[in-house]
């Protein structure tokens, strides 16, 4: 079972404020697609790349120690990458 936390019960009160000229931080804004779609976009050719590399090295321990490897990191990813 979830819990929807709030954001006051994590964050000081005024945190989405900021100084005269600086723009806040918004959910959902422009700049964070963007960055949203760049930090995908690298995660998907960093994982392209090790699975070439698990392709071409010869010697089969490595590559299966670095599967195994890939794989725990994928599954911390999946499993603490939250609810959103």
């Amino acid at each position: 079972m979830t819990k929807e936390l709030k954001t006051s019960d994590y964050m000081v009160d005024g945190w989405d404020r900021g100084p005269s000229g600086c723009h806040p931080y918004k959910r959902g804004s422009r700049h964070n697609k963007i960055g949203m779609w760049i930090m995908w976009l690298f995660y998907i050719v960093v994982s392209c790349q090790v699975v070439y590399a698990l392709s071409v090295i010869p010697f089969w321990p490595i590559p299966v120690m670095m599967g195994i490897a890939l794989s725990l990191m994928f599954y911390v990813v999946i499993t603490a990458g939250g609810t959103n």
